[in-house]
């Protein structure tokens, strides 16, 4: 049982243990399960092992490496090296210092000496054993789980008997010493402690059906493994679409067939990831950052094979841009751990409304990419160019495209929106309070209906303007999604009043599509009636 009270197998519980600390599935080829349950039999050993995870910036770790004593900046270091010889930790001061800022005011050397500090304290407790709550207790609802560390003072709180406690005690103390030379008699010990968890703890425990799921999900990484795929083949797709710009006789029909045929797979793939992880988490895997961006990446590949038959660079650009929101997922900063929900979010209400709304992101965010596309083939027009003909014909079929997508995603935003309201009157008595999130919705369906509106104004009724308005339009969706839940207070802020700092990527991004709606305009005059 985790601190979270979720169930899980232990293969769950290693693996990110291994991850947290180590950074890694596997340490010196041995597996998540079999180096972490080295780490707490064999803990004295294992205190001198290198293993511990060490920040990645070079500046960083070479002054990490001096408050440690090391002699030279490494990549991994060992328990024993954030101690001295009075058994004093090395870190006590500077994590206390850290603590004491602001989030929003902590530098680079503040977050990783917090995030160091972490690893240490995880590793500590492997060593101890507090994490694996393996023994339900006997008395009362039989919900509470504890570790072999916590017998004693359960005892003395009087929530199991000093019998109780006793036998737990030998019988771990028995798999302890048999795991380390007769396998065999620690198999038969644990055949023990299974049925023991089966007598007192049942009523919680996951079938066997889930449990085998989840180490399933685990090994199989589908969503990490998928990544690399929807990459690849938008690309490659992308890669065909130009050549074919550039030299219109040439047939790319197989070649987007073969395409077209593998993203089909993919998509059932990633399809079949999010049902196993429902099955696994028994609600709507759509419920924290990390899966809702794994639910976009679905939303983005439905989103392109829908509209593959219109034209080749939407399934393309879904599947680029899927596999960027899958490679984002699994940066790091989200956690990608199951969790329970809380009450509150317990409802299926919400699972709808998140489901439509989040789905309207991934075709809104298809609009985005095709006018990026557009204007970056305004951007190749000459006078009197020899491909101007192809590459109109190209921005109309994306334009086309691009209004279709807006439409439907506009759609499912309003309708998404509807469903929030409903959700909150379940939840708090009344339907709109103007939330932070509730209003940046209703400005995203504003900001969008005006775009698709812009045909009804004779000055702006061209490709040009549709492109660059749908390209900018997408940052109301950025604020609805990211921005509020950072930089604003209200029910959806994970901030607290504190403004998170805004990544170098997002003026980078909004440099890159002024500098492209200021050179593609000049460029459109070489078109015809565009």
């Amino acid at each position: 049982q985790k601190n979270n009270g979720r169930m899980v197998p232990f293969d769950t519980l290693s693996s990110e243990i291994l991850e947290k600390i180590h950074k890694n599935k596997t340490y010196k080829g041995a597996n998540a399960n079999a180096a972490i349950l080295s780490m707490f039999i064999l803990n004295t050993a294992w205190v001198y092992e290198p293993i511990i995870f060490m920040p990645k910036n070079k500046a960083v770790n070479e002054e990490f490496s001096k408050i440690l004593g090391l002699k030279a900046p490494q990549k991994y270091t060992c328990f024993a090296d954030f101690f001295d010889e009075n058994d004093n930790y090395k870190l006590q001061k500077y994590v206390e210092n850290a603590n004491r800022k602001n989030p929003n005011s902590r530098g680079v050397f503040e977050k990783e000496i917090l995030k160091l500090d972490e690893r240490v304290n995880i590793a500590n407790l492997v060593f101890l054993g507090s994490l694996f709550k393996i023994f339900p207790i006997q008395s009362g609802e039989n919900d509470i789980w504890l570790s072999p560390r916590e017998l004693e003072d359960a005892r003395m709180h009087g929530l199991i008997s000093e019998i109780e406690a006793g036998e737990i005690a030998i019988l771990f103390g028995i798999y302890q010493n048999s795991l380390k030379s007769d396998e065999e008699k620690a198999n038969k010990t644990l055949e023990l402690i299974k049925q023991y968890q089966a007598k007192f703890g049942g009523r919680v425990m996951p079938s066997s059906s889930k449990i085998n799921t989840e180490i399933f999900v685990n090994q199989a990484q589908i969503f990490v493994k998928l990544t690399p795929v929807y990459l690849l083949l938008g690309f490659l797709l992308l890669i065909l679409v130009v050549f074919k710009m550039l030299r219109a006789k040439t047939s790319i029909n197989l070649a987007f067939k073969i395409v077209y045929g593998l993203n089909i797979f993919a998509f059932i793939i990633l399809t079949l990831g999010l049902c196993l992880r429902g099955y696994i988490a028994q609600h709507a895997p759509w419920s924290n950052a990390y899966e809702s961006m794994i639910y976009i990446a679905w939303a983005l590949g439905l989103c392109g094979l829908l509209f593959s038959r219109k034209s080749p660079v939407a399934l393309s650009l879904t599947s680029i841009l899927a596999g960027l929101v899958l490679w984002v997922a699994h940066l790091g900063e989200m956690d990608p751990q199951i969790t329970n929900l809380v009450p509150v979010l317990n409802s299926y209400w919400l699972s709808i409304h998140v489901s439509v709304i989040t789905a309207s992101y991934g075709f809104l965010g298809l609009c985005t990419l095709l006018g990026i596309f557009v204007l970056i083939l305004f951007c190749f027009l000459k006078k009197d160019g020899k491909f101007n003909e192809n590459i109109q014909r190209n921005i109309t079929e994306a334009t086309r495209i691009n209004e279709m997508s807006m439409i439907i995603g506009l759609i499912l935003l309003t309708i998404g929106n509807f469903l929030g309201a409903i959700w909150a009157n379940a939840r708090w008595g009344r339907y709109w309070s103007w939330d932070s999130k509730e209003t940046w919705a209703l400005i995203s369906i504003l900001i969008y209906a005006a775009v698709l509106h812009l045909r009804m104004i004779p000055q702006l009724s061209n490709q040009y303007a549709f492109a660059l308005a749908s390209m900018f339009a997408y940052w109301s969706i950025i604020m609805t999604y990211f921005g509020v839940n950072y930089f604003l207070v209200g029910m959806h802020s994970y901030a607290a009043g504190d403004g998170a700092k805004i990544p170098d990527m997002v003026f980078y991004s909004f440099i890159f599509m002024l500098i492209l709606a200021i050179i593609s305009f000049f460029k459109r005059s070489y078109a015809k009636n565009l």
